[in-house]
């Protein structure tokens, strides 16, 4: 994927439509957003059933999770904590390194940029 628009474009896209890939044991997530392709943003659906974490993730990209329902936590390597409830979200930098973890039966919805992180 190129981080150049391909063209203007505008989409519904639903969780119910997108197809879900194992992340870790306990996390499947799906690349929706990112799948479209005619914007520079990326992103999808998280659900994790409380005994997934994925550790030690450096991004090479900007990330917000908004939290559906559940509870999700995110520290980063200084033991900094971030946990949301349903209606809030957590902004992540480009170069954190961190550590995700969750409630069981939680939602996340993630939005990232650039979509192409993992080409640059």
């Amino acid at each position: 994927m190129s981080s150049v628009l391909s063209r203007p474009g505008l989409a519904v896209v639903k969780e119910s439509d997108v197809a879900f890939t194992p992340i870790a044991p306990g996390m499947e997530g799906s690349r929706g957003l990112t799948q479209a392709g005619f914007t520079t943003l990326g992103g999808g659906w998280v659900r994790m059933d409380g005994s997934a974490e994925l550790a030690g993730w450096t991004l090479k990209y900007d990330e917000v999770l908004y939290v559906v329902r559940g509870q999700a936590e995110v520290e980063d390597a200084d033991g900094k904590k971030a946990v949301a409830n349903p209606g809030e979200a957590i902004l992540i930098g480009e170069g954190t390194t961190v550590t995700y973890r969750a409630q069981p039966n939680t939602l996340v919805f993630f939005v990232l940029n650039p979509r192409d992180w993992d080409q640059r």
